[in-house]
């Protein structure tokens, strides 16, 4: 991609707010209380890059690396 990442719903220039970590997977409420503990087995962590339109809010996410 090129350097400037543009909104998809308004064309303005999306400002890097940072990398965050994502958790995927696991169970929660009564699934993870049965399970005890064994729900945490497949959680991984996603790690993405959050960009946000200073213009409209709208708010996009990509793969480290993947806007730049």
């Amino acid at each position: 991609m090129n350097d400037r990442v543009t909104c998809t719903h308004c064309n303005a220039v999306l400002d890097l707010v940072g990398e965050e970590d994502f958790r995927t997977g696991g169970h929660t409420g009564m699934a993870g209380a049965l399970f005890a503990g064994w729900n945490q087995l497949d959680i991984e962590i996603l790690a993405l890059q959050m960009y946000r339109c200073p213009q409209c809010g709208h708010v996009e996410f990509f793969l480290p690396g993947g806007a730049t």
